[in-house]
């Protein structure tokens, strides 16, 4: 099926989803989840005040858009995904509205924090989706030279950064995955996430210490998954050992 006419069939799907979900009276929020996130991000020496912000409250959003998805799949709202679920979440993250309870600066983890009140609908994964779809249309026609070199965006966008390491792994590309994210990690080297996807392609490349470096760096920063991970691997090993 062409993209156009994925596209097409999505955006009837929204049409049809929000006479459903969206009619007037007690029923117009059905579709949407109110939820309350926070995170917080190691600030690194030479990161800039755009930098820091635009991470933290990355973090922040994907907090909230892994829950309402969550939410929105069990009352029968939103589509299973699949392996393509983390990088069109990465680009919900875009679509929800969200507002700023809190913000402040921790000086003793030199940390920014930032506390929000995001609503999410499932129109939002919807356009994510679409998205998602034209970005992987576009990344088709890079030439060769340009998937080595693995060109970084000047902007900061998080979401669509990290959307693109996710897509690429779930192609089966994680030589260039590890190498788009050798590029990224310049540009966010106290970027938590980023380091932790770096381990799913070193991983997947077989290079299981470096993948543990990639997990510790995770860990350190603040990703609670990633420490999850290095503890499960470790007694894992053990028991490989023990057997």
């Amino acid at each position: 099926m062409q993209i156009k006419h994925i596209i097409a069939y999505l955006l009837s799907m929204a049409i049809l989803v929000c006479p459903k979900f969206c009619s007037a009276g007690e029923d117009k929020d059905a579709e949407s989840i109110v939820i309350v996130t926070d995170y917080s991000y190691r600030i690194g020496v030479n990161d800039s005040q755009e930098k820091y912000k635009a991470l933290a409250l990355f973090g922040a959003k994907y907090k909230a858009v892994i829950l309402s998805a969550k939410y929105l799949a069990h009352k029968g709202l939103l589509a299973d995904y699949g392996k393509k679920g983390k990088e069109i979440y990465c680009l919900a993250t875009k679509e929800i509205s969200a507002n700023l309870v809190e913000s402040k600066i921790i000086k003793s983890t030199n940390s920014y924090y930032v506390k929000l009140q995001t609503k999410a609908k499932s129109v939002d994964f919807i356009k994510a989706e679409i998205t998602n779809l034209e970005l992987e249309k576009e990344e088709i026609n890079f030439s060769w030279q340009e998937e080595l070199g693995q060109y970084v965006f000047k902007i900061i966008d998080p979401a669509l950064e990290l959307s693109r390491a996710y897509r690429y792994l779930r192609k089966g590309y994680s030589r260039i995955a590890v190498i788009y994210l050798d590029h990224l990690g310049s540009k966010y080297p106290n970027w938590a996430e980023m380091y932790h996807v770096k381990a799913m392609g070193l991983y997947s490349e077989n290079k299981m210490e470096a993948m543990m470096d990639a997990l510790k760096t995770s860990c350190s920063l603040g990703n609670r998954e990633a420490c999850e991970d290095i503890e499960g691997l470790v007694h894992h090993k053990k028991d490989l050992e023990t057997f």
